[in-house]
């Protein structure tokens, strides 16, 4: 009889705590979960692992690349366009209507590129991201699969995300471009936090939205060749131009993983 009066306070004292819980608390996919593990007051790079990652910038008085040294601690690189999101800490990427491009690129970006001599599509090659994209008026490349010199400076994959909240796999046909095929990959609305993935494992590619695969082969004159990451917002509809202080489009991303086995 001791023990049972001993056990049933104690479930009660259980069953209280669970309901006083706040929805969503223990879940890490939520934006209050993970604003607990990100520090607002540092910079991305205390709060994320950049050390594989360089930064491009729309700004300067020409294309501007940020080295990985740079972005690293909680004291790191950070600025208008790259920076960290004082209410919930997430590494956010402002793109603006009009800035500075890239060779060969006819739209500016804010966009991490994986600092590598390229990696070959065999083993297990996979970028994990969680991310909202709070602001767009066009489309962003929010990541992509790239080919890494002497190859055609070309991508093998784009991952778009459209005003309406649409993403879709533009897939290159050719390595030499100019040639591409869109695939729906998902939709999640503007503003709403959701989990991104691209993987290479040979000649497949694998894109996956909120746990939801899509599975393409790559074409045969990309083989042979060697890749590289990119993430961030890279806007289809912001143009060249003096780097503007408006935005053209927000990312803000709470997670950042990559893999190579």
């Amino acid at each position: 009889m001791i023990c049972l009066l001993t056990v049933i306070p104690l479930l009660a004292a259980l069953t209280i705590s669970c309901s006083l819980q706040q929805p969503g608390e223990n879940n890490p996919s939520t934006p209050a979960a993970l604003s607990r593990t990100l520090n607002p007051k540092a910079a991305p790079g205390g709060n994320f692992d950049l050390s594989k990652w360089e930064l491009q910038l729309p700004s300067g008085s020409r294309f501007t690349t940020i080295p990985s040294s740079r972005l690293q601690g909680a004291d790191g690189y950070q600025d208008l366009y790259f920076y960290t999101d004082q209410s919930d800490g997430a590494m956010t990427f402002m793109d603006p209507e009009t800035g500075v491009t890239s060779p060969g690129s006819k739209h500016p970006r804010t966009e991490l590129r994986e600092v590598t001599r390229g990696w070959p599509a065999s083993g297990s090659n996979i970028l994990s991201i969680r991310e909202k994209v709070t602001r767009l008026s066009h489309t962003t490349a929010i990541g992509q699969i790239f080919q890494a010199p002497p190859a055609p400076s070309k991508p093998l994959l784009e991952l778009l995300y459209e005003s309406d909240g649409t993403i879709k796999a533009l897939l290159e046909n050719t390595n030499q471009g100019g040639s591409s095929t869109l695939h729906t990959v998902g939709k999640v609305p503007v503003g709403t936090l959701f989990s991104y993935s691209l993987s290479l494992t040979g000649t497949t590619i694998t894109v996956t939205i909120n746990d939801k695969p899509t599975r393409l082969t790559m074409p045969s004159s990309f083989e042979g060749e060697r890749f590289y990451f990119k993430a961030g917002n890279y806007d289809q509809g912001a143009k060249s131009g003096p780097p503007g202080t408006t935005p053209g489009s927000l990312v803000k991303i709470y997670s950042l993983d990559l893999t190579h086995n």
